[in-house]
């Protein structure tokens, strides 16, 4: 029991090394998103080390119970279709179901670290809550659905894999609605 402990503790601390010099790796590509609008922009500084470095061990921590290796909920799919200067809107919708409709249900789980992301991921969502695009939404609605109508069919496992993908939600938001 105390190897697996031991091997499960590096297997955490290496991911979490990883997933921060990724993290670093967009923040330090800049400029690649254009925002839509000024207020479709987050600031460095609402993603500090601390927030960033719990948000990565909350989805580690659910990346071990998740068993569906065959989904991908937040990756190119999601974005298919959307152009560049309205992908911050569309994270923005995801961020809004994960936070509604996956992570708020499920706030006993994954403790202590749950409890920290959620309030954290609140406060971009409430920052984000005045983003719009001009014009027809459909397309990105559509991708949006798409993504809820995955986790739904897969229940339970769905919710857990939206909670190990919070690190990847976490990155696109950086990616696409950080501000120069």
């Amino acid at each position: 029991m105390a190897a697996l402990q031991k091997s499960v503790s590096f297997s955490i601390l290496g991911t979490l090394a990883t997933s921060c010099l990724l993290f670093l790796a967009l923040t330090l590509q800049g400029g690649a998103a254009v925002p839509v609008s000024s207020h479709c922009m987050l600031q460095k500084s609402d993603f500090s080390t601390y927030i960033t470095n719990l948000t990565f061990m909350l989805a580690e921590e659910a990346s071990f119970v998740d068993n569906n290796t065959d989904v991908r909920l937040i990756g190119e799919k999601l974005t298919q279709g959307v152009k560049v200067k309205e992908r911050c809107y569309l994270m923005k919708q995801v961020l809004n179901f994960t936070l509604g409709e996956v992570l708020l249900l499920h706030a006993d789980w994954f403790q202590p670290h749950m409890e920290e992301v959620v309030s954290f991921l609140g406060g971009l969502s409430n920052k984000l809550s005045p983003c719009h695009i001009k014009g027809d939404d459909q397309h990105i609605q559509r991708n949006v659905q798409q993504l809820k109508d995955t986790v739904k069919k897969l229940g339970e496992s769905g919710e857990i894999k939206a909670i190990s993908e919070v690190n990847l939600l976490l990155m696109y938001l950086n990616n696409y609605c950080l501000s120069e």
